[in-house]
C-alpha cells in the first residue's frame, strides 16, 4: 500500500475516503489519550487497595463501598506508558479517605514524575446507638445497632462490631442513631478505690484468698495496688471480676 493509499470512512451513510497519513495522525492523536486513560487505572486500582486494606483494618469484611474522584494534570496525557508505575502519599499512614495528594513515578527506561489529586468517599456500616442512652449507663445489645455511614478523617474513632462495646459505660448522653466512638466511652470500674475486695493468690495448684482494701480504682484486666487485711501487705493484683482480684505466685 503506498503513502496515497486512502482508505474510506463512513459517516452514517455518507463514505468518505481519507489519505493513509491522516489515518496515522488521528491514531496518533488518540495514542495519548489511551496511555493516560492506562495511567489513571493503575491510579485508582492503587487508591482502592488502599481503602480496603485501611477498611480491612477497622474490621470491615467483604466489598467496601467508595466513590473516587481522580484528577490528573493534562501533561500527564503526553507521559509514555509505563510498566513500572510507583505510586505513593506522605500520609501514608493516615486513612486514604478525603482529599489527598498523590506522587505518580514512572521507574522505566524513560522515566518520568507527576502528581494526582485524588477525592475519595468511603461507607462503612458503623455502630450507632439504637436509643438515646444516658450518662453512665452500661451498654448493652438493644442499645446498639449498625448504619451505613460515609466515614471522615476525624471519625476513625468508629466501631463496627457492636459486640466490641458490650459491658463498656458511656460518659455522656448518647442520642438515638448518634455514631458511637470510643472517645465516649470508659470501661466500666470493677473495683473503686477504698472498697473491700476479695484477694485470691495463687501459686502453682494451690489457691487461697482473703480480704482486702483497694488503693486504687480498677478496670477489667488492670492491675492495682491493694492491701491484704489480715498482715498489712501491699501487693499488685489483676482486677479479674467486681470486687475481685487476683494475684499469681510463681515458684522458684
Amino acid at each position: 500500500m503506498s503513502y496515497h493509499t486512502r482508505l474510506s470512512l463512513k459517516i452514517g451513510k455518507t463514505e468518505a475516503l481519507l489519505p493513509l497519513w491522516k489515518w496515522l495522525f488521528f491514531l496518533l492523536l488518540a495514542l495519548p489519550l489511551q496511555l493516560y486513560a492506562s495511567t489513571e487505572q493503575q491510579i485508582r486500582s492503587h487508591i482502592s487497595a488502599e481503602v480496603q486494606r485501611f477498611a480491612r483494618q477497622l474490621g470491615a469484611t467483604g466489598q467496601v463501598k467508595q466513590q473516587i474522584e481522580l484528577s490528573l494534570p493534562p501533561a500527564l496525557q503526553k507521559k509514555p506508558a509505563c510498566n513500572k508505575l510507583m505510586i505513593s502519599r506522605s500520609n501514608a499512614q493516615q486513612a486514604p479517605w478525603g482529599r489527598t495528594s498523590y506522587s505518580v513515578e514512572c521507574r522505566d527506561k524513560k522515566s518520568w514524575q507527576s502528581r494526582a489529586t485524588a477525592k475519595v468517599r468511603v461507607w462503612l456500616p458503623v455502630v450507632v446507638a439504637s436509643r438515646q442512652i444516658q450518662r453512665d449507663e452500661v451498654l448493652s445489645a438493644d442499645m446498639l445497632s449498625t448504619r451505613l455511614t460515609e466515614l471522615e478523617q476525624s471519625k476513625l474513632g468508629v466501631e463496627l462490631k457492636p459486640e466490641a462495646l458490650l459491658g463498656l459505660q458511656v460518659k455522656r448522653r448518647i442520642a438515638a442513631g448518634q455514631v458511637l466512638s470510643r472517645q465516649h466511652l470508659t470501661a466500666q470500674l470493677l473495683v473503686e478505690k477504698g472498697s473491700h475486695v476479695l484477694i485470691t493468690v495463687q501459686s502453682g495448684g494451690f489457691s487461697a484468698s482473703t480480704k482486702g482494701l483497694a488503693l486504687e480504682d480498677g478496670q477489667l484486666g488492670q492491675r492495682i495496688k491493694v492491701q491484704n487485711l489480715s498482715s498489712g501487705v501491699v501487693i499488685e493484683a489483676e482486677v479479674v471480676a467486681e470486687a475481685r482480684v487476683q494475684t499469681i505466685f510463681k515458684s522458684h
